[in-house]
């Protein structure tokens, strides 16, 4: 009988790991290490933004509380500089002249105050200077001295101002007397000067575009180069007034009275002169082309070489007038007078002389083809040569 072998042992099965087990494996400790860093960056994101938010908070305070402390320091600067200009007599002249500069400091410093010191320096001239009433309520006299200096301070500091800033406010310096004023190369873009008087003073290159100087005395006023653009000078009187080289484009001059006027290189195309009292006046090389002179009175002016093509002078008066070079094509002069004007070398084609007098006119060279005439037009000419286009 056999020895029977013994059977070995089986092995005992391993038992299942638990939850905690398979967390107590082998960790990932970059994995952990880059968690770690991203929150930290997260928290540090969350922070910086807080920071920021709170900065940005505390500086729009702040910003606000300067606003609020500059606003209080332009107060006080308009205050004092108004107060300044309260100050009246002549002792207290420097006084005001220290008011005056100090607007013009806080103007530049403070566009939003500008418009106010516009209005408030046109009304310390109005008020310094005003024109004195004629007892039926038309504007007198004004004295024949030059302005004070306190005035003329205020008009240069208006008249350098910026433009930009006025947000639709004027300057307002209506009938006032403001007579050998120095105002070279002003800006008074739009501003109001019906019936002043500005005899004698000096707007040379001036800026008076779309201005209202109606009713206006500019006797002897010197307007060389300046602006006068869609300026309004209905009534207004320029006698001996200086525009050689001004711009006058559309300009309203109705009923004006520019005796002895010069103009000469003026730019008058399509300005209303309409009525307007021109004896006298001087517009060598001027261009009217498209003016309205109907009912103009031009005795004894000059237009030598002016050029008025397309111009409008019926029932003007041009007697004796002065029209040499000068080009009148297509201008309409019906029921003109020209008794006796010099027309040598003029061009008058295709003009309208319906019932135009012609007696006594001056024809040397001058051309009139095409121009249109009824049996009303006179032409006894007192000198007719190398006339162009006659039909008499």
């Amino acid at each position: 009988m056999s020895r029977l072998r013994p059977t070995p042992p089986r092995p005992e099965p391993e038992p299942e790991p638990t939850r905690w087990g398979r967390l107590r494996g082998p960790w990932n400790w970059t994995a952990i290490a880059a968690l770690i860093a991203a929150l930290a960056a997260a928290g540090g994101l969350v922070y910086t933004g807080r920071s920021i938010d709170i900065t940005g908070r505390s500086l729009d305070v702040a910003r606000a509380q300067n606003q609020v402390v500059e606003q209080g320091q332009l107060t006080d600067r308009f205050t004092k500089a108004v107060d300044q200009l309260d100050r009246t007599g002549d002792d207290h002249l420097q006084a005001r002249l220290g008011g005056i500069y100090a607007l013009e400091r806080l103007a530049r410093d403070s566009p939003r105050d500008h418009p106010t010191i516009v209005e408030v320096l046109s009304a310390f001239i109005r008020s310094t200077t005003p024109r004195p009433p004629n007892p039926d309520g038309t504007s007198g006299p004004c004295p024949d001295r030059p302005p004070a200096a306190d005035v003329q301070a205020a008009l240069t500091v208006l008249g350098r101002r910026n433009p930009d800033h006025d947000n639709d406010t004027r300057i307002d310096l209506t009938q006032t007397c403001l007579r050998n004023t120095n105002l070279d190369h002003a800006n008074l873009t739009e501003a109001q000067l019906t019936r002043v008087d500005l005899t004698g003073a000096n707007l040379n290159s001036a800026n008076l575009h779309v201005a209202w100087l109606d009713d206006a005395n500019l006797t002897r006023t010197n307007f060389m180069r300046a602006n006068l653009t869609g300026a309004n000078l209905t009534g207004a009187t320029l006698t001996g007034a200086t525009l050689h080289d001004a711009n006058l484009h559309v300009a309203w001059l109705d009923n004006a009275n520019l005796t002895d006027a010069e103009f000469n290189g003026a730019d008058l195309t399509i300005t209303l002169l309409r009525n307007a009292n021109l004896i006298g006046a001087r517009f060598d090389r001027a261009d009217l082309t498209g003016a309205q002179l109907t009912d103009a009175r031009l005795n004894g002016a000059r237009l030598v070489a002016a050029r008025l093509t397309d111009a409008r002078l019926n029932g003007a008066r041009l007697v004796a007038a002065r029209l040499t070079d000068a080009r009148l094509d297509g201008t309409t002069l019906i029921g003109a007078d020209l008794f006796g004007a010099n027309l040598n070398g003029a061009n008058l084609t295709h003009t309208r002389l319906n019932g135009t007098n012609l007696n006594g006119a001056i024809l040397v060279r001058t051309d009139l083809t095409g121009a249109v005439h009824d049996d009303a037009t006179t032409t006894q000419v007192k000198v007719k040569q190398d006339v162009i286009g006659a039909w008499w």
